[in-house]
């Protein structure tokens, strides 16, 4: 099975994982339609592109659960009345947690100068039978997770500045390489960063690691 079979991509930072059993969305935002069909979501930090709420209005249903930071879980209950039995406070240090939905999750470290470490997290997440790593809004990437895709950052304005550079040198430094790297954080909030991720991807290849690019909406 293609790992990137149970994986929706929506919009910048936003990935959706679908199996026969579970919906769960990283970070909703710019979701197309009221699909209120979210077992759990997982917010990486408080920024707007990131914590969106009307965007999680479009995904979430009565059981919904919920991953994020102490600040986030804040900010649901502000928005949303959240009961907090619903949401699992997150830091790059806490440990690995599984949830009803089926999907374990492990925060792991994500920073830089707009992003200091204890602001959020990236998100290892096993799902459907597959391991991947969200590496959230950071400069740098964990380099002893195991993954088979790995979701990059590449704006190169808020996160990762040189990614063409910098991406392949770390994902080439990482103690097991990816099965599959991915772009994504660019193009939607700055339109100049549109072709980023076939920019990433011709340096990924060039380097000999394997890589996609998201088009359309499909792979």
């Amino acid at each position: 099975m293609d790992p990137l079979e149970p994986v929706r991509f929506v919009k910048h930072g936003c990935v959706c994982f679908e199996s026969d059993d579970a919906v769960v969305y990283v970070d909703p935002y710019k979701v197309p339609d009221d699909a209120h069909d979210a077992d759990l979501i997982v917010i990486t930090h408080s920024h707007g592109d990131h914590y969106s709420p009307e965007d999680i209005e479009r995904v979430r249903k009565e059981d919904t659960c919920f991953a994020t930071t102490a600040e986030v879980a804040r900010l649901l209950e502000r928005d949303f009345g959240i009961d907090d039995d619903y949401i699992s406070e997150l830091s790059f240090e806490a440990p690995r947690i599984g949830f009803e939905c089926g999907a374990v999750l492990e925060p792991v470290a994500a920073e830089n100068k707009n992003h200091p470490v204890s602001f959020g997290f990236g998100l290892v997440l096993e799902f459907a039978g597959f391991t991947y790593y969200l590496s959230g809004d950071t400069d740098v990437l964990v380099d002893n997770v195991q993954c088979d895709v790995l979701f990059v950052v590449c704006d190169g304005i808020w996160n990762m500045p040189d990614y063409e550079k910098s991406v392949p040198a770390q994902v080439a430094a990482m103690d097991v390489l990816p099965g599959l790297v991915v772009p994504y954080h660019y193009g939607v909030d700055a339109p100049s960063t549109k072709e980023n991720g076939a920019r990433l991807c011709a340096a990924l290849t060039a380097a000999g690691i394997p890589c996609r690019e998201w088009k359309k909406g499909l792979f």
